[in-house]
């Protein structure tokens, strides 16, 4: 956690903003007021960051217009601006993968640098730890579907625009008369508080809906894949793993650039026609030399790894060992261990320990760990991969990986999402967040979590 006051302890705002070597998936942030459209805006558009920005409506201007305009004109660079209506007052922003700011500072000049603000920084990583990432989500997607959110249009600027010149002239019966020019009405906040089981409800229904689209669009691509086969990728790689390791070379090939993912570009690129995109960007993948990311090793040695171990058989009578193997196999979780600080793995007094005792560490840790139910990571893989019907597979996914009483820190759902995928190939591909990033960028709309 790093603590940023300003001039009192000489940590400024502007500081937190991640440069170009950071990896950020997207930005979101609910600022109530505003009139600065540099730091936060002008460092998404320079590292190509899709920016979510949800601001608060209301007839006192509380976001200045030329702010306003800014916003709206950059839709086109993925910067999307929502207004919520006379109560939104929350100054939080989120960069995935990175970490999140709260605090007292709005998106002013005066907030950032002079004026006496208290905020926090806590790195994803310290979120996750604490299980605090998911009321991260659940606020936002509770901003999503807020009854009062409002799409920034040219109407609402111009209405602000007006607004701000009656009240400069400062006359008597200024707030009635500034009433009388806003085109929505007032909002007094939700009928009832919000719960927590409504808002995971939510977060449910999201996840749902995304998986079903996203493994439509992955099933379209798998039925088509063994016909651009590269010939350095054995015949007998199924279909699904075949898609997925498709999507991780164009991806980390031809999409990511360096620490940034502008997969939002090449969505506006392909979003016309996805299915062509689909098919030139395998006939690359066919004539490909040599595997340019590890898809043979992922297809011809990590994945049957996988799916041996937690074939049911075996899962039922799976050792610490097996799991070790296990996740030094899965690409999320070897993704995810790197990023995770050596004292949590119980390595501090090893600064440069290497992957595979990163791996031991963490899957002995976790090995250890049981949920508020008492049931441990070989109960939660059981209940995901055996546990029910096939259609049923993303919602015990969201159990295991959502629910306060069922997840374990650290285990995520893309490590989840992935191994199902490794493990059972006749139920779903593999999917991770890069899965879904590859899809958006080959112009399919899905959304990103």
């Amino acid at each position: 956690m790093q603590i940023f006051a300003n001039k009192l302890n000489g940590q400024f705002l502007p500081n937190v903003l991640p440069d170009e070597k950071v990896e950020i998936d997207f930005v979101r942030a609910a600022i109530a007021y505003g009139n600065d459209a540099t730091t936060l805006i002008e460092n998404c558009l320079a590292n190509r960051r899709r920016l979510d920005i949800w601001m608060r409506y209301d007839h006192t201007v509380p976001v200045a217009p030329a702010l306003l305009r800014k916003l709206l004109a950059s839709a086109s660079s993925n910067i999307f601006c929502t207004l919520i209506s006379d109560v939104l007052h929350s100054k939080v922003i989120w960069w995935k993968r990175y970490g999140v700011y709260v605090g007292s500072a709005n998106l002013t000049d005066r907030a950032w640098m002079t004026n006496i603000e208290f905020g926090v920084f806590l790195p994803e990583s310290e979120l996750e730890s604490a299980g605090s990432l998911g009321e991260i989500e659940d606020f936002f997607a509770q901003l999503e579907s807020c009854e009062a959110a409002i799409g920034l249009t040219e109407e609402i600027v111009a209405e602000q625009e007006a607004i701000q010149a009656l009240r400069s002239k400062q006359i008597h019966s200024l707030d009635t008369e500034a009433l009388k020019l806003r085109s929505v009405k007032t909002w007094g906040g939700p009928v009832e508080v919000s719960n927590k089981g409504k808002a995971i409800d939510k977060r449910r229904i999201n996840f749902v809906k995304e998986w079903t689209e996203g493994l439509t669009f992955l099933r379209e691509i798998a039925q088509q894949a063994p016909d651009f086969r590269p010939r350095w990728l054995h015949e007998d790689v199924p279909p699904a793993w075949q898609a997925d390791q498709f999507l991780h070379a164009y991806y980390y090939n031809e999409v990511q650039d360096g620490a940034r993912h502008p997969y939002e570009d090449f969505y506006v690129k392909h979003r016309a026609d996805p299915a062509g995109a689909v098919v030139r960007t395998l006939q690359w993948w066919s004539r490909l030399p040599d595997p340019p990311s590890h898809e043979d090793e992922h297809c011809h040695v990590r994945a049957p790894i996988i799916q041996r171990f937690l074939a049911k058989d075996r899962l039922a009578h799976i050792t610490l060992e097996d799991f070790i193997e296990v996740c030094a196999a899965n690409h999320s979780t070897m993704d995810h261990v790197r990023r995770m600080r050596l004292s949590v793995l119980g390595l501090e007094d090893t600064p440069g320990a290497t992957e595979h005792q990163r791996a031991r560490a963490f899957a002995s840790w976790l090995w250890e760990k049981r949920n508020k139910k008492g049931e441990s990571v070989v109960d939660l893989l059981k209940y995901v991969l055996d546990g029910g019907p096939a259609k049923e597979l993303p919602n015990r996914i969201f159990d295991v990986t959502s629910l306060e009483e069922r997840k374990l820190a650290h285990f995520g759902t893309n490590q989840v999402a992935e191994l199902a995928g490794w493990a059972r190939p006749e139920l779903c591909p593999p999917r991770n967040g890069r899965t879904s990033k590859g899809l958006r960028a080959l112009g399919y709309d899905v959304r990103i979590y």
